[in-house]
């Protein structure tokens, strides 16, 4: 069997001492890259625009897997 320092299964990273630390930092990442998506096509947006596309967009990669819900 052959020894490795993370391992990727359904998206989740899982670090050899069992540590999410990469998991939450890929999750913020992808999470930013929308956000930057989401204010390059959205020039002006209101509040409840706003709101909706995060709960939609960015909020998922936040929460899967991270155990940290808000």
């Amino acid at each position: 069997m052959n020894s490795t320092e993370e391992e990727k299964d359904l998206g989740v990273v899982i670090t050899r001492d069992l540590r999410f630390h990469e998991q939450y930092v890929q999750s913020v990442k992808k999470a930013q890259s929308v956000l930057g998506t989401v204010k390059r096509h959205f020039k002006v947006i209101d509040k409840d625009d706003f709101t909706a596309l995060y709960k939609t967009y960015i909020r998922p990669h936040l929460e899967y897997c991270n155990g940290r819900h808000t």
